[in-house]
């Protein structure tokens, strides 16, 4: 196989996520690539797997053209991430009973007899996949291969099954399986572990990055990546009470699909020429969800965290469960921030001239909207 080459515009571009619906990792990822074209995702992945050392065999990417909305016909571009760990199920995280630390701050599976075949739904996966009609039940069978395409069924990193039922089951040191149940239909199911595939935490990632040539992941890159992931850490620390971000291992951001999508959208937002991103407001969902931990309300508590600071709104009517996953709401937070010091009208794109636009779908197809994100690029940038 020949090598992918891509030529970057010479021209600086501003990007605005447009995030009606809900917004995912994979749903992102979809839009860059609809945006610059299909000849983008070949040099996306061959940039990952010579840049990422460590990931090289562990997953490929494939995209399609596929329609949402039940009232209608919306094209857009559905993402999927294959795994050849199959993303497996984790044990949910608690503390040991004399609320000591297990591993991370949470019970050892390897003692507490919650093995990698416990059999656990778990929420908080990265994708808001809103997938047509997905029963969620404890052995769920969103497994990945991704299906990052939002059914809106968000799965973030944290499965988030947007359709309403948030099982975090983030059980550290072992397999994590996110399965959150919402029209975001986000359901990553991750095995880190042993012959399951490797289970990474904050430190490991970052090492991963730091340590990529840059020749395939550009400085950017490495930065804004890096600093999603530690905004996810942060949150799932003061979620779970660990001692430290470096402490908590992701259930859902330790899973190779969920890293796909986080440096995958840096790299191709870079390969796309933009220097600015901004956002809409983010629909905030309601309802609750059941999940290992019991009954939460939407967003669940990680999610709640990685909002702060965000202009967040309603989300579309009659829809009920999480609709961004903590892998979007991490991405945007990072990718938003120095466009949200400069803006006096936070949730609206600057005045700018059209250029790109890109759709990203998620797995879901609502019946009265079309379970999509749009990315908005454009130049000749006035703030307001």
């Amino acid at each position: 196989m020949s090598k992918p080459t891509w030529n970057p515009p010479q021209e600086d571009y501003h990007a605005h996520f447009d995030c009606f619906s809900g917004a995912a990792g994979d749903m992102m990822l979809s839009a860059c690539i609809d945006a610059a074209g299909d000849n983008l995702l070949p040099y996306i992945q061959y940039c990952l797997e010579e840049g990422l050392v460590d990931l090289k065999g562990e997953f490929s990417i494939s995209i399609e053209r596929v329609w949402r909305s039940k009232t209608g016909s919306i094209a857009a571009k559905y993402l999927s991430v294959q795994s050849r760990y199959n993303h497996a199920k984790a044990p949910v995280p608690r503390r040991n009973q004399d609320n000591s630390s297990g591993v991370d701050g949470f019970i050892d599976p390897e003692t507490s007899g919650l093995s990698h075949g416990h059999k656990v739904q778990q929420i908080i996966t990265e994708k808001n996949d809103m997938s047509e009609s997905i029963d969620v039940t404890e052995e769920n069978n969103l497994g990945h291969g991704h299906s990052h395409g939002h059914s809106h069924g968000h799965s973030h990193g944290h499965d988030h099954s947007h359709g309403n039922s948030h099982s975090h089951d983030h059980s550290h040191s072992s397999s994590h399986d996110h399965s959150h149940t919402s029209p975001h239909d986000h359901s990553h199911s991750h095995a880190h572990d042993g012959n399951n595939g490797p289970l990474r935490n904050l430190p490991q990632i970052r090492n991963l990055l730091e340590k990529a040539s840059d020749q395939y992941i550009p400085v950017w890159v490495k930065e804004k990546s890096i600093a999603a992931f530690t905004e996810l850490a942060h949150a799932e620390a003061m979620t779970h009470g660990a001692a430290s971000c470096d402490d908590v291992h992701f259930h859902e951001v330790g899973a190779v699909d969920s890293i796909v999508d986080t440096v995958g959208t840096c790299l191709a937002l870079y390969c796309l020429g933009v220097k600015t991103i901004s956002c809409s407001r983010l629909p905030m969902g309601e309802g609750t969800v059941w999940t290992d931990h019991g009954l939460l309300p939407v967003p669940a508590p990680a999610t709640l965290r990685l909002l702060t600071g965000m202009p967040t709104c309603p989300g579309p009517p009659g829809i009920t469960g999480e609709l961004v996953t903590p892998t979007a709401a991490a991405l945007l937070k990072v990718l938003t921030k120095t466009m949200a010091l400069n803006s006096r009208l936070p949730g609206r794109p600057p005045c700018f001239t059209i250029r790109k636009i890109g759709i990203g779908a998620g797995t879901k197809n609502f019946a009265k909207h079309p379970n999509i994100l749009r990315l908005i690029i454009g130049d000749g940038v006035l703030m307001t």
